[in-house]
């Protein structure tokens, strides 16, 4: 309800992509921004009235939150902006670079918060606890159950890596903030102070999102291979295409999570002529670029598909390699007369650890008993880079 109120609002629904994305992630943000500041202030008061560290670390955490959310709405603003001469695939990249940032700041709190509760288990204080002590951190609670599912559902509206962080930090401050209502009961019924060490664990909480923040952040920025999602919809998109036989060799650069750059090796009939098929890759690249946002350079492969010997040793091969289920298929193929040779690409899975050449030679001499071509055989293991 509050989620669709919020929406409602700030998001006006008939923008472009890029602005609608922009204005749903301000408004994620500024949400945040203010649960986040008022869940800091409502903890760092009854930590300091009751004299509980632990409490104070859980605001702290809080405020380190808030950081997040400013650096986070900097980085929708700044992603936006389009690209210049000296950033020609545009700015995108900068809400990656924000997550990075903030995961420093949250290592630092972190670690400031595990001195000070280590030097609280060495000198304990005193912690005052009440029944509003109770009630109101289970409030809080409460808040941070709502926020890590409102962050989860925008950041898939938006497919945006930042929201999905902060959702799971939100999710690990409900464990954080739970553990200290644990301690408040334990002290409260048992007179244990153990404080300083439920302290330890919140701290323990924070630099362990810090470290995975930074290792999320730094895979996105180095490059990681792209979602297997996303690659079978860029072949299952260009296969619809009249004229289009087959594709391969699919790369993906991401410049941020609305600007996307790839290329393709799109099979197609040798018979159309240079003009009919440039016309099918145009179409290609602009219904891709208007769809799905990512800009598309086609290499186009032509395969002779009207000669029966190339397609009656085609076959055999194919018949060949559906006995082995480690192959994942052939592509390039053709044939030269003149020079009685067959050539094409042998593609392998990643994960293929066998010899190369062994499987090459067997697949030579398997085709020389029947043909009497010579043959080259380029194998690969096929790769999706991002």
């Amino acid at each position: 309800m509050i989620e669709r109120f919020l929406i409602n609002k700030f998001v006006n629904k008939d923008q472009e992509t890029i602005k609608l994305r922009e204005s749903y992630g301000k408004m994620s943000s500024v949400t945040g921004i203010v649960c986040n500041m008022g869940l800091f202030a409502a903890k760092l008061v009854l930590g300091l009235i009751s004299g509980s560290i632990s409490l104070v670390a859980d605001s702290i955490n809080n405020l380190s939150d808030v950081g997040t959310n400013i650096v986070t709405l900097v980085g929708f603003k700044m992603s936006v902006k389009p690209a210049d001469k000296e950033h020609p695939f545009g700015h995108g990249r900068t809400e990656y670079i924000s997550a990075f940032a903030v995961s420093f700041v949250i290592l630092l709190l972190g670690y400031e918060l595990l001195k000070t509760s280590f030097e609280r288990i060495i000198n304990p204080v005193e912690v005052n606890i009440n029944l509003m002590s109770g009630i109101i951190i289970l409030l809080t609670i409460g808040v941070k159950i709502w926020l890590a599912k409102f962050y989860m559902r925008i950041s898939r509206k938006i497919n945006s890596q930042a929201l999905e962080a902060a959702s799971i930090d939100s999710r690990n401050d409900v464990l954080a903030t739970s553990t200290v209502l644990l301690s408040f009961i334990i002290i409260w019924i048992s007179g244990i102070n153990i404080d300083g060490f439920i302290g330890l664990i919140v701290a323990a909480f924070i630099i362990y999102n810090g470290i995975q923040f930074v290792k999320e952040a730094m895979d996105t920025l180095i490059g990681v291979q792209p979602d297997g999602a996303l690659i079978e919809s860029i072949h299952d998109y260009i296969e619809e295409f009249d004229g289009v036989m087959s594709l391969h060799d699919v790369i993906v650069h991401d410049y941020g999570p609305v600007s996307k750059m790839a290329s393709a090796h799109v099979e197609i009939s040798a018979d159309f002529s240079l003009v009919v098929a440039h016309e099918i890759v145009d179409r290609i690249e602009r219904d891709i670029y208007e769809d799905m946002g990512i800009s598309l350079v086609v290499h186009i492969d032509p395969v002779e598909d009207d000669c029966e010997t190339s397609s009656q040793i085609k076959d055999d091969i194919e018949a060949y390699l559906g006995d082995d289920a480690k192959i994942k298929g052939i592509h390039d193929f053709r044939i030269l007369p003149k020079e009685n040779v067959v050539i094409f690409d042998l593609f392998l899975p990643e994960d293929f650890d066998e010899d190369t050449d062994r499987v090459r030679a067997k697949m030579v001499k398997n085709l020389k008993e029947k043909y009497d071509y010579k043959f080259l055989i380029n194998i690969r293991k096929e790769k999706h880079y991002m």
